[in-house]
């Protein structure tokens, strides 16, 4: 922590130590608070865990996605990888051939160890594969608005752009897509993230923004939606295709839905995830019991295989 920031050397992201902050780290130690909480009933009840999770090369903090998931469902959090039921790689950047260099026996109990390039190049690439349309764009013959962005992960530094743009204009290490149109009442848009965990979609966050916040994590309200509601059942199966396609086994994906054309088009995906922060704990708590019953799951194929 430097100057009132606090950055993460991964992956370079900064985080201002302000009011958000503060409001965003009680939110978590109250969720931890009851995950912990869990985790004393069962062990006065004498429920015993019945899985263990190592997470490698990096340890997770108590603040991702994976980590909370595992202790609201039981399983133990470890560090040793050789005696762990599954091992997740968690490797919080943008690219990373980890999962590549794995020795046999780990790879066969990892988890995310196919997911090698989280860019918003590979993931347009992927979607095109898996939907058969796309939503990179040619910004200097593209005629209309566009998001400019960086293609590195977890940087929310997009912008509104008029195509076509002169050639130095463009931005390197940007990406240019199709501004998809998901406004409604004249002031907000709607973002969908889904989680994802081993061939299921849990639960689906509904984040409403603000218009000139569109592209950061500022978000007016969040509603918890089924797959069913948020997505057809096709979109849900196409869906489940590209996150295979893409070797994600847990994590979020951003989808948003054309108001024009109708259609789905993924624009993120996140192997290293963190809760939707702005939830009622009520709410926080039935959106994990979902996400926590899906790894379950999936910590248990991984050790019968």
């Amino acid at each position: 922590m430097r100057g009132g920031v606090i950055r993460f050397p991964h992956t370079g992201t900064e985080i201002p130590i302000n009011s958000a902050f503060f409001k965003s780290a009680i939110h978590i130690i109250k969720f931890n608070s009851y995950v912990l909480a869990k985790r004393i009933s069962r062990f006065l009840t004498g429920k015993k865990t019945s899985y263990s999770l190592a997470f490698y090369p990096q340890p997770s903090g108590p603040w991702y996605n994976a980590w909370l998931a595992a202790r609201m469902g039981g399983v133990r959090v470890v560090k040793d990888t050789g005696s762990a039921d599954a091992v997740f790689i968690f490797d919080d950047t943008t690219t990373s051939d980890i999962g590549r260099a794995l020795e046999p026996a780990l790879k066969a109990k990892a988890i995310n160890h196919r997911i090698n390039d989280i860019s918003k190049t590979h993931v347009a690439k992927i979607f095109q594969e898996v939907f058969g349309y796309g939503v990179d764009i040619d910004p200097l013959t593209y005629q209309g608005k566009a998001a400019q962005k960086s293609d590195v992960n977890a940087t929310h530094d997009g912008q509104v752009v008029d195509c076509p743009i002169a050639p130095d204009a463009v931005k390197p290490g940007s990406v240019y897509q199709k501004l998809i149109d998901s406004t409604f009442d004249g002031a907000r848009s709607e973002d969908l993230r889904m989680a994802y965990v081993g061939g299921e979609i849990p639960v689906v966050f509904r984040k409403y923004k603000l218009l000139e916040k569109r592209f950061g994590t500022d978000y007016d309200h969040v509603d918890v939606w089924t797959a069913d509601q948020a997505f057809s059942k096709d979109e849900q199966t196409q869906l489940i295709a590209f996150c295979e396609a893409m070797g994600l086994d847990f994590g979020a994906v951003d989808v948003m839905r054309d108001k024009h054309d109708g259609r789905i088009y993924v624009v993120d995906v996140n192997k290293t995830c963190m809760p939707v922060l702005c939830l009622t704990q009520k709410e926080q708590r039935r959106s994990f019991r979902q996400i926590s019953g899906a790894l379950v799951r999936l910590v248990e194929r991984v050790k019968s295989h």
